[in-house]
C-alpha cells in the first residue's frame, strides 16, 4: 500500500474537524445553541472570563466586526457581559454570566457524549500519536503566539 500523501493528511484533518463540529452542532441544536455560540462560550471558559475582545477574536480566528455582532447577540441572551478594561479605557473585556456558566455545564456533558461516541473505536495509542502530530503542527505554525 502506498504511503498516504500530505495532501490526504490535510484533507482528512479538515474533514474530521468539520464532522466533529457538525456532530456538536447537531447535539446542541435542541438547546438553541449555534456553532458560533458554543465555540465562543467554550473559548471564553478556556481563556478565562475577562479576556479582551481582541484576544477572543484572535483565539477564535475571526475578524473583530464579526466578533462584535456575535457578542451583541450573546449579550442580548444574557450569556456574556462586556466591561470596561481595567488597563485600557478603549478596550472591553468579555465575561461569562451566571446563565452561561449554567449552560456550559449542560454543553460540557453533551460534548463529552459526542466525544465518547466519536472516539469509542480509537485506541489510546492512536490518540497519543495524533496529539504528538497536532503539537508538532502547532509548534511549526506558532509564529505570533497560540492559535486555536
Amino acid at each position: 500500500m502506498p504511503a498516504p500523501s500530505r495532501d490526504q493528511f490535510f484533507s482528512g484533518l479538515f474533514n474530521a474537524r468539520n464532522r466533529v463540529r457538525f456532530a456538536m452542532d447537531d447535539a446542541f441544536r435542541p438547546l438553541g445553541i449555534t456553532d458560533a455560540t458554543w465555540r465562543t462560550l467554550f473559548y471564553l471558559e478556556q481563556t478565562g472570563s475577562g479576556c479582551s475582545q481582541k484576544q477572543l477574536a484572535e483565539t477564535m480566528g475571526i475578524e473583530g466586526p464579526s466578533l462584535v455582532r456575535l457578542l451583541d447577540n450573546l449579550e442580548a441572551r444574557d450569556l456574556i457581559e462586556r466591561r470596561q478594561s481595567d488597563t485600557d479605557r478603549r478596550a472591553k473585556s468579555v465575561h461569562l454570566t451566571r446563565a452561561s456558566k449554567k449552560l456550559l455545564v449542560q454543553l460540557r456533558d453533551i460534548a463529552a457524549q459526542v466525544r465518547g461516541s466519536v472516539l469509542k473505536h480509537i485506541s489510546d495509542e492512536d490518540i497519543a500519536a495524533c496529539l504528538r502530530v497536532f503539537n508538532q503542527i502547532l509548534s511549526a505554525t506558532n509564529t505570533e503566539g497560540p492559535h486555536e
